[in-house]
């Protein structure tokens, strides 16, 4: 039997992550005024842009817009509460909001009310201690988050769904492919595997083939309609694609790859609980498309489900 090396990768405990992360909040706190970008953001905590997003939104609950959205907001009702006299687009401005009117529209949905009914009826925050109002702004750092916070909680609490993880070297893939751009989501892949589909049938490609589906862009930087999305099966050697198809080969090496026995509905939830399952590891993330590989569809699951494993690739040592 052959002896395959060990896998020699880059380590990163989950501590680090949680440090990198708090930086990362911080950076943000320290600079809610401007317009920051991912990149900027992710410079600051020493991140690969290309994954940042999903590692923060898998600690935090938040995606970074939305961190970002909810501090200004934060910050600005204390204001209100704090300072009667200035006027509330004044307050809006020094928020960072492009106008009172979107400050205004945002302030009612994250707190039921607008701000001027908001500064009337409120006389301090509500996280506060009877007769001792804390109307100061409160910086996020690791070493004031409390060990009991949902931020330190167990990862493996959030976990809803069964997995099996494990560490791969998966080999380069030679591919056929369509790409789709637009909006991530059920339309976009029905289209591009439809035709993929349409065209390895009848050239017998499906009985041997892996089929995969590549995500190649982070949708928190690049605008929607730009994103970019491959439905790939592997090509047998010398075959080449014709038409429409076109062909690539899909990066080798190590792999955190996850597999998955679920529902159309459950592929968000499966793709937040690889992550979390990756940095309970201890890896980093390679600066390379994560993609999903597929070894069953619904129509030949008896429950019409997916059997998909989720492989993000690993920075090697």
């Amino acid at each position: 039997m052959e002896t395959r090396p060990p896998i020699s990768l880059c380590p990163v405990t989950l501590l680090d992550y949680r440090k990198r992360i708090c930086d990362a909040m911080n950076f943000i706190s320290q600079n809610l005024e401007n317009e920051l970008s991912l990149e900027e953001i992710a410079q600051a905590a020493i991140f690969s842009p290309f994954h940042f997003h999903r590692i923060f939104t898998t600690l935090t609950g938040e995606s970074v817009a939305a961190f970002t959205r909810r501090l200004r907001l934060e910050r600005a009702a204390n204001r209100l509460l704090q300072d009667q006299r200035t006027p509330i687009t004044r307050i809006a401005m020094d928020g960072g909001f492009s106008s009172s009117q979107n400050f205004a529209k945002a302030f009612r949905q994250h707190f039921t009310m607008s701000p001027s009914a908001y500064r009337k009826s409120k006389t301090g925050n509500t996280c506060r201690k009877p007769g001792n109002a804390f109307h100061r702004d409160f910086p996020y750092a690791a070493d004031m988050m409390p060990a009991g916070s949902p931020f330190f909680q167990n990862l493996k609490n959030r976990r809803e769904l069964t997995m099996k993880g494990s560490i791969e070297q998966i080999p380069a893939y030679r591919v056929a492919y369509i790409r789709k751009m637009g909006a991530y989501g059920h339309e976009i892949c029905e289209q591009a595997f439809g035709e993929l589909m349409t065209w390895a049938g009848p050239r017998g490609y499906l009985e041997a083939g892996t089929v995969l589906g590549v995500y190649w862009d982070n949708p928190e930087i690049t605008p929607p309609e730009k994103c970019r999305m491959d439905a790939c099966i592997t090509l047998p050697d010398p075959a080449e694609p014709d038409g429409d198809i076109s062909v690539q080969q899909l990066r080798g090496g190590p792999y955190a790859v996850c597999r998955f026995e679920i529902a159309n509905a459950d592929f968000p939830k499966a793709w937040n609980e690889a992550f979390i399952w990756f940095m309970e590891q201890g890896y980093a993330c390679d600066d390379s498309p994560c993609y999903e590989r597929y070894h069953t569809s619904p129509e030949e699951h008896p429950e019409g489900k997916w059997i998909v494993d989720i492989c993000m690739p690993l920075k090697p040592a």
